[in-house]
This record gives C-alpha cells, sequence and structure tokens, in this order.
C-alpha cells in the first residue's frame, strides 16, 4: 500500500482510501454536484445520510455560504416573547427565535422576557459599531519599524480612499499602528453598517495595505521581511480585554427595573436573595479570571445567532458580557447588561438564507437599516436570561429546572 493510501479495518465495505482524494464536484452548485458526494460519502464510509440530504433549500441557495454540500442539519426552533423593548431604535413588542437543542433554554428566557414585560420594559440602546482587522509588518530593525508607523500615520487620507473604494458600506474611522520591537500590528478600524463586515474588512484592508507596501519600497526603500493580513491583534473570533474595552462589532447596554413584588412573583426569589445570588457568582467570575461578567449569555446569542443566519464562530467573543444586579432602598432591582462585541449583520452572509431571513423578519429586524435595532433587541433578551437563570440559582431550582425541562435520557 503507497502512503496515499490508507485502509480502514473498522468500515463496513473495508475500503482503500486514497488520502489524496477529493471529495467530487468541488466548487459546484448543483443537485447533481450534491448527489454525487452523497454516493461518493455511501462508499467511502457505508452511510447513506438519508436524513441529512433532506433540505429546505436548492443547492444554489447556499452559494457562498457552504462549500461541499451534501445537506442540512435540523435543529429545533423555539419562541420567547413578547418582551416590551424601549430602545433607542427598537421599540415595541418583540418575539425571539432561539434554534437549540438545550432543554430548558427558551422557558429561562421566556420567563426573564414576562417578567421584564410586566415591569415595563427593557431599556435598550445601540452604543456604536465598530470591525477592525490587524495586519502584521515585520521589519529588519525597530528604525524601519518606527519609520512604518509615521509613513502609516501619514498616509491615513489615500489609505482611507483606497480602503473603501472596495466596499459600498465601509467606512474606515482610523487606523492605530503598534510597533513591537521590530514589528508593527496595524489596526484598520471600519464601520460597516449593516453587515457584520468580517469579509468585508479583509478585502478593504488587504488593497490599502498593497499600496502602503509598494510607497514604502518606493519612496523609502523599506521592505517587510513579513508580512500577514490578520496576525490576532484584530481577536477576530477571540475572547479578549481588547474587546471588552473597547468593542468590536456592535456595543450595545439594556438595563431594567423589576419591583420586588414581581420579583417574588414571576422569578420564585426575594430582591435580597437576587442581589445576594448575583454577588455570589461575581465573586466567582472574578476568581475564574473571566472576561467582564455574566452568567448565560453564549447560550441566548448561540441560539438567535444559530436561528437568523450569523456567523456562530463570532458566538465567542459576541458573549463577552457585563452584568450589573442592584438591590434599590425599596427593594426593587437594578439589572444592566452591557454586551461590548456583538458580531452581528442584518445583510450578508446567511441571513439571506430563506429560514434564516424569516426569523430576522419575526424580530423585525431583516435588511438593512436594522442592525442597530437588531443588537438592542439581543440585548434585551440576553438581559431575560441573565435574571431568569440568576434567580434560578439563588433559588436552589437551577438543577430541578434542567432535569424536568432539559435531561434528555435515552428511550429505551
Amino acid at each position: 500500500m503507497s502512503e496515499e493510501e490508507y485502509f480502514e479495518e473498522s468500515r463496513p465495505n473495508k475500503s482503500i482510501i486514497k488520502v489524496t482524494e477529493r471529495v467530487p464536484g468541488g466548487g459546484l452548485y448543483t443537485e447533481e454536484a450534491r448527489q454525487r458526494r452523497i454516493d461518493y460519502l455511501f462508499e467511502r464510509t457505508g452511510i447513506t445520510l438519508t436524513e441529512v440530504a433532506r433540505m429546505g433549500f436548492s443547492a444554489d441557495q447556499v452559494r457562498n455560504n457552504c462549500e461541499s454540500l451534501v445537506g442540512s442539519v435540523e435543529i429545533p426552533l423555539g419562541v420567547a416573547g413578547p418582551l416590551i423593548v424601549n430602545g433607542q431604535n427598537a421599540r415595541g413588542l418583540y418575539y425571539a427565535p432561539l434554534a437549540t437543542s438545550e432543554g430548558a433554554l427558551i422557558a429561562s428566557i421566556a420567563r426573564g422576557a414576562k417578567v421584564i414585560s410586566m415591569a415595563g420594559g427593557v431599556n435598550a440602546a445601540f452604543l456604536g459599531k465598530r470591525m477592525i482587522r490587524a495586519p502584521l509588518f515585520e521589519f529588519k530593525t525597530m528604525t524601519e519599524a518606527l519609520l512604518f508607523t509615521r509613513i502609516v500615520k501619514e498616509s491615513f487620507v489615500e489609505l482611507k480612499s483606497l480602503a473603501e473604494s472596495s466596499s459600498r458600506h465601509a467606512v474606515l474611522c482610523s487606523i492605530e499602528p503598534q510597533v513591537s520591537g521590530r514589528t508593527v500590528h496595524v489596526q484598520f478600524v471600519y464601520e460597516t453598517g449593516d453587515a457584520a463586515g468580517q469579509n468585508m474588512t479583509t478585502t478593504c484592508t488587504w488593497n490599502a495595505v498593497q499600496w502602503l507596501q509598494k510607497k514604502i519600497a518606493e519612496k523609502h526603500d523599506i521592505h517587510p521581511t513579513a508580512y500577514v493580513i490578520e496576525a490576532n491583534f484584530s481577536s477576530d473570533k477571540k475572547v479578549t480585554y481588547q474587546s471588552y474595552i473597547q468593542g468590536r462589532g456592535s456595543r450595545v447596554v439594556a438595563d431594567c427595573l423589576l419591583p420586588s413584588s414581581m420579583v417574588r412573583r414571576f422569578l420564585k426569589v426575594t430582591s435580597p436573595q437576587l442581589a445576594r445570588g448575583y454577588r455570589h457568582l461575581a465573586s466567582g467570575a472574578l476568581s475564574a479570571g473571566m472576561v467582564g461578567m455574566n452568567i448565560n449569555v453564549a447560550n441566548a446569542v448561540a441560539a438567535i445567532f444559530t436561528a437568523t443566519g450569523q456567523d456562530i464562530a463570532s458566538v465567542h467573543e459576541s458573549s463577552i458580557g457585563q452584568l450589573f444586579v442592584e438591590l434599590n432602598e425599596d427593594d426593587s432591582i437594578y439589572a444592566a447588561l452591557i454586551l461590548p462585541s456583538l458580531l452581528i449583520g442584518t445583510v450578508g452572509g446567511g441571513t439571506g438564507l430563506p429560514q434564516q431571513h424569516e426569523c430576522l423578519q419575526l424580530m423585525g429586524c431583516a435588511g438593512p437599516g436594522k442592525s442597530a435595532a437588531f443588537a438592542e433587541v439581543i440585548a434585551g433578551f440576553c438581559l431575560a436570561l441573565e435574571l431568569s437563570t440568576l434567580s434560578a440559582l439563588a433559588a436552589d431550582e437551577f438543577a430541578n429546572a434542567h432535569e424536568r425541562l432539559g435531561r434528555n435520557r435515552p428511550r429505551t
């Protein structure tokens, strides 16, 4: 057997597979190509993919969303709400479509949404949006790196023009170089309209950087010894203190005021218990070195992202949050949640797929001009989940709720 072949004894057909061969139909978005891939996988693995092969959209609809398509994975979709949102951009009653297989999640969000709405609703404010791409340049000496930094700062007008020529939506707001010895990280900071903007800003930055490298070579006779379009300094899909402090994506805040009677009635806990529970969880977050402090934001963000066609990998940084819970003199509860790096879009990416687009329509957040409202609605439902989960923990009902609603025992 050659080095390019692999024999897998465990497979039903005990086939020899060439590890260099490719799944057929690369680059083709046709039903014929999809069926060829399904047949190919059956020949190689003995698995029919009968359930996966069923899907509710045509192969061509996923062009630029999914390569080597074979089918789809259906995720249960529930809904929570209504939630009254008193936002700067989102005002009224909102429902949240939530794609999840975790029992008890939607029930918990719905409980939080109910108490907040009964108390008058959640206030929300979109504070701004920024998308970052951060190429790195390495030079022979620190002297060259410092000269390069000066050139970058002096070339902002030209770089802005070149970057923005690649997109109808991207606006280059600033360029922020940071010297680390003989290397320079250069943050290109953009506003991206209603799109999340990761791919957009990559293209914009690449075009600007090509001109920049040519300029420094011709006019200053310096040449980077190494260059990479992104060197982790943008915090793309990472949890970092930079994203927490400065933000990446949409920055949004939500708060509410809950009378003590409603806390007892709907959350089954007293206001002092709720405030004490928050202190305990904040202590744990500090002891663990958590970036920010939240309880369960990732659950709501992941479920909404999956339902609405967002980049699911961005759940990582989008779930950074800072929760505040305070007990007022009249025993009411003040709660606030800041999401500093919510990576969302209402156009582009997976938002145009039919089911995902319907879910955005359900939220009143589909299409241009809706990104800020979308951020405020997400923040409101995240705060609802935070309060409900905190209450369950404070009242020692957390385990019982998951036992009743979330534990999926194998059927015999």
